[in-house]
Order: structure tokens, then sequence, then C-alpha cells
């Protein structure tokens, strides 16, 4: 009788120690002071979640944000990328045409390598900082020099002067470059993915993201508020035909 108590108490030890190393590996981050209990902005449905960070390295505050994706089956950074950003452009590959993902405010562009048994890299991202709206504008070298329309925006892309630089982590491990595409990224529960701008176009160059800030809805101007600026504007044109 002893015994058997003694075994029911092992094992149901051995089932809440699993169930805790499980979910401390769901919640793991590349971050000591960030996990995805922080992320608030979450796009798609189903059992596994996995992190967007994007370090623009451009001056302008917050410079990196992050978002969090939820999937079921198999997905890939590729797959991340399209579901969350919500305009731009993929030149080929299964995403051929625009990006309509779930956040407008994100811009990206997608290039399709077939000479690299095709696979996507990313050489463009923006991000409307002020909610106002996002414009892209080409430079003079396309896919180098490109800027947002609006100074205040955050937009860089590059090649072969600068380029965004692919970070991963799993399993709570540190940021470590990726050899790898985003098309050839296989998502895992509980994975991060980071991309970084780095000034110089070398294999390996720039440095892993820095602690995000969590990304927010874009807060649309409230109906009413509407409705209370048009009426004011009938009144005061009512005002000043009355004065005439």
């Amino acid at each position: 009788m002893k015994r058997n108590r003694l075994l029911t108490f092992f094992v149901y030890g051995l089932v809440f120690l699993i169930l805790l190393m499980t979910q401390a590996s769901a919640e793991a981050s590349p971050y000591t002071d960030f996990d995805f209990d922080n992320i608030t902005y979450w796009v798609g449905e189903g059992e596994n979640q996995a992190a967007l960070v994007i370090d623009w390295r451009d001056g302008k505050e917050p410079e990196s944000l992050v978002w969090g994706y939820r999937w079921d089956g198999e997905a890939t950074g590729a797959d991340m990328f399209a579901a969350i950003v919500g305009s731009g452009t993929a030149t080929g590959g299964p995403y051929v045409g625009g990006l309509y993902g779930d956040d407008a405010r994100l811009y990206g562009k997608l290039v399709w390598w077939e000479s690299f048994g095709g696979a996507y890299t990313v050489s463009g991202i923006g991000y409307d900082l002020d909610n106002d709206g996002f414009g892209y504008e080409a430079g003079e070298y396309p896919g180098e020099d490109g800027a947002p329309s609006d100074e205040g925006d955050h937009y860089v892309e590059g090649w072969y002067s600068g380029y965004w630089s692919y970070w991963v982590s799993d399993s709570g491990s540190d940021w470590a470059y990726s050899g790898y595409g985003i098309s050839a990224r296989v998502l895992s529960d509980g994975s991060w993915d980071g991309w970084s701008f780095s000034g110089t176009a070398g294999y390996g160059d720039g440095s892993a993201p820095i602690t995000p800030v969590a990304a927010q809805s874009a807060v649309p101007i409230p109906g009413a508020v509407w409705l209370f600026g048009s009426g004011l504007m009938g009144i005061i044109g009512i005002r000043r035909k009355m004065k005439s």
C-alpha cells in the first residue's frame, strides 16, 4: 500500500515536471527581460506560437518591434512574414504579387531567387511610426537606397551596400545568425525570428536584434470624432453664410 502511494506520488511529480518544462520551453526567449507574455499583437490561430522581431537600427524610436504568430501544422519564416506584413511586394514565389498581412502599418519587399533553388530574400522593411500611412520612394539604385515618403517612418533596404541580417532562436537559445533563408526556416513552437539591418553587406555581418517594444494595432480615428468634426465644419459654414 505504501509502495503504491509512493509510486503514485512519483508519477504525478514526473508529469508535473514534464508540463513545467514544456511550458518553460514555449515561453523561453533570447532576451532576459522580454518574452511571449509581453507580445500584444498576435496574428493567426493555432497551438504553436513564434515571434517576429524587426530592428531597423536607424535611430528612430522604437527601433525594434515584435509581433506574435500562431499556427497549426508546419510553417516557415516566409509564412510568418507574409501573415504579418500588411503591404509590399513579393517578386515571384508562393506570395508573388502584393503582401496583404494583418498589420497595415508594416511594409516589406520579398525577392524570389530561382537560381538558389527557389527562396525568398528580404530586401526592405518599413513601418508607419506616426499612424498616418506608409509610403515608399525608390532611389537611384533600385533595392539599395529607397526611402519612406515620410521621414518620420522606418524604412531601410539593401543587398550590396547593406542588408537585412537574419537571426533565429529556438528553445530559448541566444540569437544565432541564420545560414538559411527565410523560405527554408521551419518554425517550431516557441521559436523567434529576428531581422536586423546591417550597414555592411558581408556574410554574417550585423548584430542580433535589440530588446524590442511590443507592436500595437493602429488606432483609427473614431467615427464619432469624424461626425463631430463634420458637424462643426457645417456650423462654421452656416455662420459664414449668415454673416455674408
